[in-house]
């Protein structure tokens, strides 16, 4: 090893530091000779696996000209000094004839190699049946949340890994990519009611393999296998550093009801997805979880998660399921209060639906106390400090997530979409840029793209943006509204009332915000009409109006006496 990295073998009692060539038992120093080193050093490097006598002879003895009894001799002189008088423990094995194997556990410890950050990469999975697909992300998801829940490590969230799955990656690209000290990787494979799982940890600065094991479980008992993979990870990034601190401590699991937790790892799985058909799909999974464990938080939480971003994501009236959200939530809490995750799903239910501003921003810094690298509760408590105009603050919060999740697409949207809020268009239309580079099908950065665009009043561009983002992404009445308040700024009246008539049509069959028809009529010059929509806005909780107190295309209306009455009512003055 070269200076980067110092290793210390420990065995039982004892520490080998490689770079002083020094053994040490409880901490005293105890003498080898230069050769008996040599040879424990190969002996524990290969531990496990019989060392042949010519490897010995080839390192230790090389360029000297002796016989196989100086090997013997040092052989029976390391088991006197390891194992003393004492029979119940035992070191070194003798293969006849062939040579010896090191058969005492080994743990590595590597000094200026200390671990503070992780990427942990879906896993791939071996097993052909698509009926198996969310394990390899819910695992991961799962074991994710447990080691950021302890507080001691900063992971990265699943959202920042997902881009991985099914891909043939470098663990070390990935990890310098995310910026993390370590990568952890594995495979995955279920067969005969059975699931096996290969992991390793490995470090970003030098691609060294801090450790690898592997594990079986019977499927049902999948929650057992995230317990020990998610406590072998933990543990292994303490045995990293030069010192052996305090056990990295790890939140206990909800549920010993494994269908439960199956159904949860499923439901996570779609949840990640951030689709409507995704959302929906988790429901059903958070709903035969808590069937299986009714008293298992986390799928209430899960449950409250999904039914909130129906609403944002404007796929469902926040009038239908929000309540249902805020249900979810308080009973998640009800059995677990000390849940980061059902603390910010009651904050976003207390932002987007209650309007209780501060109540919200008490439990998303609740949430932020019990696990500061959450960072869905980071995203939320932003959203809600810019609810009230503290934008300065709200950045802070969003920065933040940055440093948890350096490459998250959402991150960059969020930034973007605050320096919008603040005015800063060039800033904000440099944060979506960097999302279509990245990813240049990505719907919602080409949406919040043409709002910078109209804002600015480059209303060609802001229509190509809208257009190419209904392209992407499908029907989507934000979409067709923002649409229609471009055409009707630029002064194509005729196409901007025929979006009114589609958001209308639209509304008999399916829900439609009611801001949607209200920021056409923005467009349009129709005052007394906008605010008549934006009041309806107001009575159906649509979802946009939270941002009413900053949001730009509704500078038009800011100063009329019944939009400052509607932020009054809202305590957005």
């Amino acid at each position: 090893m070269s200076e980067r990295a110092r290793q210390i073998y420990e065995f039982g009692p004892y520490r080998l530091d490689v770079a002083e060539r020094v053994l040490l038992r409880t901490g005293h120093p105890v003498y080898l000779t230069p050769k008996a080193f040599d040879v424990l050093l190969l002996l524990i490097r290969n531990c496990g696996r019989l060392v042949e006598k010519s490897e010995f002879m080839t390192s230790a003895w090389a360029n000297s000209f002796v016989e196989e009894s100086n090997l013997t001799v040092t052989i029976s002189m390391l088991r006197k000094i390891l194992e003393g008088e004492s029979h119940d423990r035992k070191y070194i094995e003798t293969v006849s004839k062939r040579g010896y194997r090191f058969v005492a556990q080994v743990g590595e410890i590597v000094e200026s190699a200390k671990i503070n950050s992780l990427a942990i990469l879906p896993f791939q999975c071996l097993t052909t049946d698509i009926s198996y697909a969310y394990v390899k992300v819910g695992l991961v998801d799962a074991i994710i949340s447990r080691l950021a829940s302890s507080g001691q490590l900063v992971v990265r969230p699943t959202s920042a890994v997902l881009r991985y799955e099914g891909r043939v990656v470098d663990p070390v690209a990935i990890g310098r990519e995310q910026k993390v000290d370590a990568v952890v990787t594995g495979h995955i494979e279920i067969s005969s009611g059975r699931i096996r799982a290969a992991v390793q940890l490995i470090r970003v600065a030098d691609g060294y393999l801090m450790w690898a094991t592997s594990y079986s479980r019977e499927l049902k008992e999948i929650f057992a296998l995230e317990d020990a993979v998610a406590e072998g990870v933990a543990q292994s990034t303490v045995s990293a550093h030069a010192q052996k601190t305090q056990d990295v401590a790890l939140p206990r699991r909800n549920t010993e009801n494994s269908q439960a937790y199956r159904q949860y790892l499923e439901g996570r799985y779609f949840w990640n997805k951030r689709t409507a058909e995704g959302l929906r799909r988790s429901i059903r999974c958070f709903k035969r979880a808590i069937e299986e464990d009714p008293n298992y938080a986390l799928a209430y939480s899960g449950l409250a998660d999904s039914y909130v971003l129906l609403a944002s994501h404007g796929a469902q009236s926040p009038l239908k399921s929000v309540p249902l959200a805020k249900s979810a939530a308080l009973k998640a809490l009800e059995l677990n209060g000390a849940l980061a995750e059902a603390h910010t799903s009651l904050g976003m239910v207390y932002h987007y639906y209650d309007w209780s501003w501060e109540k919200a921003g008490e439990e998303f810094q609740h949430a932020l106390s019990l696990n500061p690298n959450y960072i869905v509760a980071r995203m939320w408590y932003a959203s809600n400090l810019a609810s009230l105009g503290r934008l300065q603050e709200a950045l802070f919060q969003a920065e933040q997530a940055e440093e948890l999740d350096p490459l998250s697409l959402a991150v960059y949207i969020k930034i973007g979409r605050l320096q919008y809020w603040m005015r800063n268009y060039d800033l904000a239309m440099r944060a979506y840029s960097r999302v279509v580079d990245l990813d240049p099908q990505h719907a919602r950065a080409h949406t919040r793209l043409g709002m910078v665009y109209a804002v600015t009043e480059d209303f060609d561009r802001a229509i190509d943006e809208f257009k190419l983002a209904q392209d992407l992404s499908g029907a989507d009445p934000y979409l067709d509204c923002f649409l229609g308040y471009a055409h009707a700024k630029s002064g194509k009246r005729a196409v901007a009332k025929r979006a009114i008539e589609q958001l209308a049509r639209r509304s008999r069959l399916e829900y439609v915000p009611a801001f949607c028809t209200a920021l056409v009529y923005i467009g349009l010059g129709e005052v007394d009409q906008a605010l008549l929509w934006l009041e309806r806005a107001y009575k159906d909780r649509s979802v946009y109006m939270v941002f009413a107190k900053v949001e730009p295309l509704l500078d038009e209306i800011r100063k009329q006496s019944r939009f400052v009455r509607l932020m009054a009512e809202m305590h957005l003055s």
